[in-house]
């Protein structure tokens, strides 16, 4: 390698002559360090060199100077740079310059040079001297074979590479790119980032840059669009690079469809059997677990093949395999879609029927006759029967385990009585039941070691849509066996009495949270706890809900009980008097699951209730028979005249919430709305003030509404050009059902419809619409004239009127102008109507109020007429004399012995001190202790201020010893 810091010096073998000669000396004598330069003349002879080209090689001037140049050691390295300037001296001589790379001997080293021989003319015009000189490339070489490599190792990457520069314009791109999206490398580079990721367009890519720029990488997953138009999948990471002032991105793309369909693979294996393609036992356990969270209920089938063993033993497996494909392949035709259908093992099978829509035992009965039909495999006619067991959540279970260890056992009793059985668990008794004595033990230990918690179920107003309130639900979280329901354990609580430490439980830490809530200035709601029969009993419950409202500082109208009728028949009086004590405070009362027990009138209006909570059964839904709504209504109306709000529980859609909010129902729960939560779930539904949509409850702004229905769509569009103009909102149906769903989701004022329509007639329809929607005008119009049943609709008050077919448009207008009007005056009745009863109710709860108030007040009044009583007789058997004076220095209170010392009476009480005492006492009210002589005794006067709520002071006169009588 050369010595680049080497000072220029120029080297001559004799004294340097003046002239011409010794400038060009000069000139090579300053060139930099790095630059080998010497002077040839015209034969090519060396006759100078500098000090960098002598110290490359380790010469001095004599061992080089008057050799010709091709034979001095920088050239004996390599042959090919010798023949090179043997070629470039001839071309020197006939005045030719030469440039070129060339590897020369440098202590041991090649080292790459960029040579260059010049011709220098003398005066005649001959070429005199030749001007060699080299300047070390050998970076360069290195930094361009390693360019080449990169390039190379870029083409050979597997992975798409591109440059991007800010434009989004692609500056480069390697062939797994071009591969990749099915380009050529001069097709690629004429396009733009948003060109192929679906993720970008034209006006996003600026901020993804800026983006970009700010992070320095980034890594993310997106789409590709190959050329032939479909997406492909890929994971990009983005580099930033910048270079001479120039900043691009570095981008690798992998492709990420072999992943995913190894990823596919993986999850198949994981999940699903492979022989059958059904869920295993792992997906099974998962699904049915998830099912049990989300349905109200499950039925679980377990199906094993009878004596499938002779097939594998007598065919051989691949029959057996063929016949587990094709039993498969039945039992999935068999079930809806809904059903999960797995293979849990061998020859047996699992189904998972989420709410089944027809029994169980006759969808096991289906499979056993399914399973029974002869199946033909590679020319084998084969015969097969099976055995179901079935078991129910949540009736015989909440947990996965627990459900396939119970069809399990049915499925064995099923052997038991033969081949082709289906049998439906029946539990055991619970003495003999070893699993319901271990979950009381476990019940013991979770109330000892605090394993339960609170979930609260919205309450929503019906009237504003908001929350106004929250129902606390236990819930038991074991640490092995899991979540634990309500149904399995609340009966063993009650069975062995440890429902009142739990109700306890249940009652501190739900007031407490209502608590919280009230401190975060959270909207108020009102917390519902469920009272138990054995809780009901205990005489000091008020008072105990009265402590912790204090303790913990809740308001009391923030609070509720709820107790269900069968806990109030057999202590009835009692309960009574609980509940009265509870109301007092300010709680609210709550009769859980009206309608499902003694429902009697007479205990109803004696009951100090607030609210009736209607039960799940008799919620109906928008298309539940006619019969079932006029029930709820009944109890919504009953409870109403009583002074009671309802609230209906279990509500789960949108068709029940409508139709209930249409009768006047005040509140609903249920998964429709929300499912229990937990106490941050509630606290951010209030904060972020979640309520249901105001059009459902017929809050929107008051638009006429007309529902049009008719089986020909072509006699609605007419009706719907006909009435445009008139302002109203027009709804169009072409059957019952439809309609009906239309009533439930907007508020229909006139019902125009045919009669004679398939699946119901018009009169029934507008029966059905009267029974869900009473303050709706109903109208017929109709070409066909069924007189009887149209006569009894009439007088039912089921129709209107009957308009014939082909109408006129003038007096079409006129009698639905009429309806409408009809109907305006019904609303404006009834909104006073509700007026009147709104301020019924608030009148009612202002009186109870008042008289809850004045039952306090009276019982305060009688305990301090007691105190002072008792204070009295206290102060009477003092044998001193004591006088009480009030701060406007009334006398207003006098003892027997002062009574008797100064001959006084009652009568003189609550007039001035000063006028009633004698002379001699008087300063002694203004607090100056005084001796004094009474009646022939010595007496040491006393007054001292009182403090507290009795204001004034009291004077007591103590006699001294040795006084005469």
């Amino acid at each position: 390698m050369p010595h680049r810091d080497a000072a220029l010096t120029l080297v001559a073998a004799s004294p340097t002559p003046p002239g011409p000669e010794y400038a060009l000396r000069e000139v090579l004598d300053r060139l930099g360090p790095s630059v080998f330069a010497g002077l040839l003349d015209a034969d090519g002879v060396l006759r100078y060199a500098n000090q960098a080209a002598l110290q490359a090689i380790g010469a001095t001037p004599e061992q080089v100077l008057g050799l010709r140049f091709e034979t001095t050691p920088w050239w004996q390295g390599c042959k090919l740079s010798q023949r090179r300037l043997q070629q470039a001296l001839a071309s020197a001589s006939r005045g030719e310059a030469s440039r070129f790379d060339v590897r020369l001997a440098i202590r041991g080293d090649t080292l790459a040079m960029d040579f260059s021989l010049l011709p220098l003319y003398g005066p005649d015009g001959r070429v005199a001297w030749l001007i060699p000189s080299a300047h070390d490339v050998s970076e360069r070489e290195r930094a361009r074979r390693q360019l080449r490599l990169t390039r190379h190792a870029v083409e050979q990457a597997h992975d798409a590479l591109f440059l991007v520069g800010p434009d989004g314009a692609y500056r480069d791109a390697n062939a797994a790119a071009c591969r990749l999206l099915g380009l050529t490398r001069k097709q690629l580079l004429r396009l733009r980032v948003h060109d192929i990721d679906t993720q970008v367009n034209e006006t996003s890519w600026p901020q993804r840059w800026h983006e970009m720029c700010e992070r320095g990488s980034s890594r993310f997953e997106t789409n590709v669009r190959h050329h032939d138009g479909h997406e492909i999948p890929v994971d990009v990471s983005v580099s930033l690079v910048t270079s001479d002032g120039e900043t691009f991105a570095h981008v690798c793309v992998d492709d990420l469809r072999d992943r995913r369909a190894a990823e596919r693979r993986i999850q198949q294996l994981l999940q699903f059997d492979e022989l059958t393609g059904l869920p295993n036992r792992q997906r099974l356990f998962e699904h049915l677990g998830a099912t049990l969270q989300t349905s109200a209920t499950t039925a679980v089938l377990v199906l094993e093949l009878d004596r499938f063993k002779r097939i594998n033993d007598g065919l051989g497996p691949q029959i057996g395999d063929a016949v587990l494909r094709e039993v498969a392949g039945r039992i999935a035709a068999t079930v809806r879609s809904v059903d999960l259908v797995a293979r849990r093992g061998g020859d047996e099978f699992v189904i998972v029927m989420p709410a089944p829509s027809v029994p169980a035992p006759h969808v096991a009965q289906t499979l056993l006759e399914t399973i029974a039909r002869p199946m033909t495999i590679e020319g084998h006619e084969i015969h097969l029967t099976c055995g179901i067991g079935i078991a129910m959540a949540p009736a015989d279970g909440d947990r996965a385990d627990t459900l396939l260890r119970r069809a399990n056992a049915a499925l064995e009793q099923a052997k038991r009585l033969g081949r082709n059985q289906v049998n439906v668990y029946a539990g055991a008794p619970h003495d003999d039941d070893p699993e319901q004595m271990a979950l009381e033990t476990a019940l013991r230990h979770a109330l000892r070691d605090e394993q339960f918690e609170l979930h609260y179920q919205p309450q929503v107003d019906l009237a504003q849509g908001r929350i106004v309130g929250v129902e606390a639900l236990l819930r038991w979280q074991h640490p092995t066996l899991g979540r634990i329901s309500p149904d399995r354990f609340i009966p063993i609580a009650e069975e062995t009495g440890l429902i009142v430490p739990i109700g306890d439980w249940v009652l501190r830490h739900a007031i407490e949270q209502a608590a919280a809530w009230q401190r975060a200035r959270l909207p108020p709601l009102r917390m519902a706890v469920n009272l138990s029969a054995r809780q009901l009993l205990q005489p000091d419950l008020a008072r105990r809900i009265e402590g912790l409202l204090a303790a913990t500082g809740l308001d009391p109208r923030r609070f509720g009980v709820e107790v269900t009728e069968s806990m109030l028949i057999g202590n009835f009086d009692q309960a009574v008097q609980h509940l009265r004590a509870l109301r007092a405070l300010g709680v609210e009362v709550s009769l859980d699951d009206f309608g499902t027990g003694y429902s009697s009138l007479s205990y109803l209006r004696r009951l100090p209730v607030d609210v009736v909570k209607i039960d799940r059964s008799l919620v109906p839904d928008v298309t539940a028979p006619a019969e079932d709504v006029s029930i709820t209504r009944a109890i919504i109306t009953m409870a109403h005249q009583l002074q009671m709000k309802v609230l209906a529980e279990g509500v789960e859609s949108e068709g029940q919430a409508a139709l209930l909010a249409a009768n006047q129902c005040d509140q609903m729960q249920g998964w429709w709305f929300s499912a229990a939560q937990t106490a941050a779930a509630i606290e951010a539904m209030l904060r972020e003030g979640r309520q249901i949509d105001p059009a459902l409850l017929g809050r929107r702004s008051r638009q006429r509404t007309l529902l049009l229905v008719d089986d020909e769509e072509n006699i609605v569009a007419a009706l719907r050009r006909l009435l445009r103009a008139e302002g109203w909102l027009l709804l169009g149906a072409t059957g019952a059902e439809e309609a009906l769903q239309l009533m439930a989701r907007h508020e229909v004022d006139v019902i125009l419809s045919d009669q004679r329509m398939p699946g119901m007639t018009g009169v029934e329809l507008l029966r059905r619409a009267k029974q869900l929607y009473p303050e709706t005008i109903r109208l017929v119009l109709s070409g066909y004239t069924e007189l009887q049943s149209i006569t009894d609709a009439i007088n039912e008050g089921a129709i209107y009127k009957f308009l014939a077919k082909p109408w006129d448009d003038e007096q079409l207008r006129t009698h639905l102008r009429e309806a409408f009007a009809l109907k305006e005056m019904a609303d404006q009745n009834r909104r006073l109507d509700e007026e009147v009863q709104a301020a019924n109710r608030e009148l009612a709860e202002l009186n109870r109020r008042l008289q809850t108030l004045l039952s306090a007040q009276r019982e305060q009044n009688e305990r301090e007429v007691g105190s002072r009583e008792v204070a009295q007789e206290l102060l009477d058997a003092v044998p001193v004399p004591v006088f009480g004076i009030d701060d406007e220095n009334l006398l207003v209170f006098v003892n027997a012995p002062a009574r008797a010392l100064f001959g006084l009476d009652g009568n003189l009480l609550g007039r001035p001190a000063a006028e009633q005492l004698p002379q001699t006492l008087r300063r002694a009210l203004e607090g100056e202790p005084l001796m004094l002589t009474l009646a022939g005794r010595r007496w040491w006067t006393m007054s001292r201020p009182l403090s507290g709520n009795a204001r004034g002071r009291l004077l007591v006169l103590l006699p001294q010893a040795g006084a005469s009588k």
